[in-house]
């Protein structure tokens, strides 16, 4: 029997997904086809690896197939492509349901999923909003496809609360009003727009995830401190080259992605607190160049000489959270 940490996760992996193809969705009715393909590119080139093994333990690996043919619509700009859309949401969705299951543990643990949800959305949204202005247009796109999903996701399981945390949900949906009416009452797709409310967004979400789980009695988990953090993702680095070494491509791949996504993710909200958004920005290229020169098939030199890049950004993640 796995894990509630690792349903949680699972479930969380998959709400971001939805949210990306949100975002990718109001990008495709503004007829933006270039954000429209980014945010459509992300289910599977950023996360798919991660969670491929979890969703081939349940049968569940068919989602592949509409986010891979919703991407190829965005790609061609296909006349289907909203079409398309809609089948990969809901072929997402159903995947949801499947793992979330029913009764109240299931409530509770898509209860944590959502909490993290929001505490993704906070990270996401200070990685792209900067003195009340959009200063990344992808990554507060992401905060905004992310709050979609939360916005039609939470109030379903708030109204699942026991008594006894019904204060605490009453505090969660007073929350996601004012974050609704604020900081995502609209889609933005223009750099440099002003959000309302933006200073603080991240107070009210951390807010938010804190009242998710008190409602449900969940205790947050307490991570590895960033040394340990760092050092794991050094470790996944070097597992990805020596696999990759070896001829295993695809669990290089799996590998270098996790040093992003489980590794140095959780890493980004501290050091943009710290006024370190540079080099969040310069470490995220950096990883995705590791991942695009393992599925290209690049030289075993080439793709330790970009893993020697991302050490040396991780020395001063070192420096910087010391």
């Amino acid at each position: 029997m796995e894990s509630v940490e690792s349903e949680t996760a699972l479930l969380t992996t998959l709400y971001e997904m939805l949210g990306h193809l949100e975002a990718s969705g109001a990008n495709l009715e503004r007829g933006n086809w270039t954000l429209a393909q980014a945010h459509a590119a992300h289910p599977t080139a950023e996360y798919w690896a991660v969670i491929e093994p979890a969703l081939a333990t349940r049968n569940l690996t068919a989602v592949r197939s509409p986010l891979d043919a919703y991407f190829t619509a965005t790609r061609s700009q296909s006349v289907d492509s909203t079409t398309h859309l809609e089948a990969a949401r809901q072929a997402l969705r159903d995947a949801i349901a499947a793992i979330a299951g029913t009764g109240p543990e299931s409530t509770r643990t898509q209860a944590a999923a959502l909490a993290e949800l929001a505490e993704s959305i906070a990270a996401e949204f200070a990685e792209g909003v900067e003195n009340d202005q959009i200063v990344n247009i992808e990554e507060y796109q992401d905060a905004w496809g992310f709050f979609q999903v939360l916005s039609a996701e939470l109030p379903r399981v708030l109204d699942a609360a026991p008594t006894s945390g019904r204060e605490a949900a009453a505090e969660a949906r007073a929350d996601l009003e004012s974050l609704s009416r604020g900081p995502f009452d609209q889609f933005i797709d223009q750099l440099g727009t002003r959000v309302i409310d933006a200073d603080s967004a991240r107070e009210r979400l951390a807010h938010l995830a804190s009242a998710i789980r008190a409602a449900f009695g969940i205790s947050k988990s307490t991570g590895p401190t960033p040394a340990v953090q760092v050092a794991t993702i050094r470790q996944m680095l070097s597992d990805a080259l020596n696999l990759y070494r070896s001829g295993l491509t695809d669990q290089a791949y799996e590998r270098a992605a996790n040093a992003y996504l489980q590794g140095f993710e959780a890493l980004e909200p501290a050091l943009l607190e710290r006024g370190h958004r540079e080099l969040v920005e310069r470490l995220e290229l950096d990883f995705k160049a590791v991942r695009d020169a393992i599925r290209e098939g690049r030289s075993v030199e080439e793709i330790a000489q970009l893993i020697a890049k991302v050490n040396a950004g991780l020395d001063e993640v070192e420096e910087v959270l010391a």
